[in-house]
């Protein structure tokens, strides 16, 4: 089954929506098949105040360690942190706390992820997030929509980009990215709005590329968009290409 993915549009630390989110989690296990654990992910071993607030200081220790379950039989509950957690064969419900859009993308990609909740206490910090994949808010029950204003021709250039490289690992080869500056060239050339935050959700969530590797396009972009360069790519018959996309 595809990836679900929900959020809250939370602001301050209000421990009722830190509840209802965790809630969340154990509803899904009830929907979800053979779930092994709620993976409660975090920035750093510091930041366990959500679950302090939800289960009291006492068990920060055992959380750490996976010792407690949600009933009896069921899948355990474990705090990660960026640095720890890792993807592997535990099929997991992914709860994030104090994680914002770009870095809970890093984990849309975890085979062993069913579902991701997002949570944390900034307004619009999974805004993007949450736009690029459609995502539920938990509070409201409404859907986020794909907000995405991408030429036709832009989409079309990243199309051929992702059919023509080894999208599982971007532009990290040099023949793959020189394919990439001369296909960014040519559509800043003539004049086609360069969007990054558009750009890196269709990447992510059309295309199938790793928020990692996106990131490695989005900093050509940037580049580019702030009025400096970069070195490689063509820089004739960049024409050709455009009037290609464009006649699709």
């Amino acid at each position: 089954m595809d990836k679900l993915r929900f959020y809250t549009e939370n602001i301050g630390p209000i421990v009722e929506n830190e509840k209802i989110t965790l809630q969340k989690a154990f509803q899904l296990v009830e929907e979800i098949d053979e779930i092994q654990e709620i993976t409660l992910l975090i920035p750093t071993q510091s930041t366990t105040g959500y679950f302090e607030r939800i289960f009291g200081t006492d068990r920060i220790k055992g959380l750490f360690t996976g010792k407690y379950k949600v009933f009896n039989g069921g899948p355990r509950l474990k705090i990660e942190t960026t640095k720890t957690i890792r993807d592997n064969n535990i099929k997991r419900i992914l709860v994030s706390f104090g994680l914002s859009s770009d870095k809970l993308f890093n984990y849309d990609g975890f085979s062993s992820v069913a579902a991701i909740i997002g949570h944390q206490e900034y307004k619009d910090g999974l805004k993007d997030w949450a736009e690029a994949w459609g995502a539920e808010e938990i509070l409201s029950g409404t859907i986020k929509l794909k907000s995405s204003n991408l030429d036709k021709v832009v989409k079309c250039a990243f199309d051929d980009l992702s059919a023509v490289i080894n999208i599982s690992t971007g532009i990290t080869h040099s023949m793959d990215e020189m394919m990439c500056k001369t296909f960014l060239r040519a559509l800043h050339k003539y004049g086609y709005d360069l969007n990054e935050k558009d750009i890196s959700s269709y990447l992510i969530t059309e295309k199938g590329w790793d928020s990692k590797h996106a990131k490695d396009v989005i900093k050509l972009i940037s580049k580019l968009n702030s009025g400096s360069y970069f070195q490689g790519g063509q820089k004739t018959g960049l024409q050709n290409f455009t009037k290609n996309w464009k006649s699709r």
